[in-house]
């Protein structure tokens, strides 16, 4: 008498289960590559927002008073708020400026940078 070869119909079940968890935790992780993702275009564009603001501050010719500005900027299609706080340093020629981004009507801040604006040039 030949003995059997192949597999039982347990092994099968069992091999098939084993193959259904590694798949479900694949999917699982390629879902959670996909919300980061949305998450870091959100935060590239709010840190280009951020430093067009900066920018924007530190070219002008005259050195705004200390005070907070705001204002909305699109950028990839989105929409963001920016807060600019500007505080004044113990010397009159410059300012502390600090930028805040974020998605308007959220307080979850999205990026933020410090500079200096620089007066009488």
């Amino acid at each position: 008498m030949r003995a059997a070869v192949g597999f039982t119909l347990i092994e099968i079940l069992v091999s098939l289960a084993i193959v259904a968890l590694a798949l479900g935790a694949g999917l699982k992780a390629a879902a959670i590559a996909t919300d980061n993702s949305g998450e870091l275009d959100r935060r590239t564009l709010a840190r280009w927002v951020g430093k067009n603001q900066l920018a924007q501050l530190q070219v002008e010719k005259n050195l705004p008073p200390p005070g907070t500005l705001t204002g909305a900027s699109v950028q990839g299609n989105t929409e963001f708020a920016w807060e600019a706080v500007i505080e004044s340093t113990p010397n009159p020629n410059f300012r502390q400026a600090t930028v805040s981004v974020q998605l308007p009507g959220d307080k979850h801040r999205l990026y933020k940078i410090k500079g200096f604006l620089v007066g009488q040039r």
